[in-house]
């Protein structure tokens, strides 16, 4: 008698899927949980030198000068500017001493 009420329940596949489901959010919930409260995960997503903090001023001074953004380039300086002289970013090539603009090399005739 034992030996058939125990293969009933084996072939009977139900409910197996949803047990499979819940074990499958567990485990996602787990490691999510873990990386949320990482010290380390944590100092990377948030702060002033956090990783939305450097997209947003990546993304701001490109969308100004077309240039990319380094981080050796004072980011506060930069949106601070003058446009008063010819030194902005996306006009001036300060490594070629010259300007980013081609015109000709002699006078428009008349």
């Amino acid at each position: 008698m034992a030996k058939s009420f125990n293969l009933r329940l084996l072939r009977n596949n139900l409910g197996q899927t949803a047990v499979e489901y819940i074990l499958l959010l567990a485990v996602i919930s787990s490691l999510s949980y873990t990386f949320y409260n990482n010290k380390r995960f944590k100092s990377f997503l948030a702060g002033k030198d956090g990783m939305f903090a450097v997209m947003k001023r990546g993304i701001s001074y490109s969308y100004r000068y077309g240039l990319d953004y380094k981080k050796e380039v004072s980011y506060e300086e930069k949106m601070d500017f003058d446009y008063t002289n010819n030194k902005h970013d996306t006009y001036y090539n300060a490594a070629d001493n010259s300007s980013h603009f081609f015109s000709g090399t002699e006078a428009y005739p008349p």
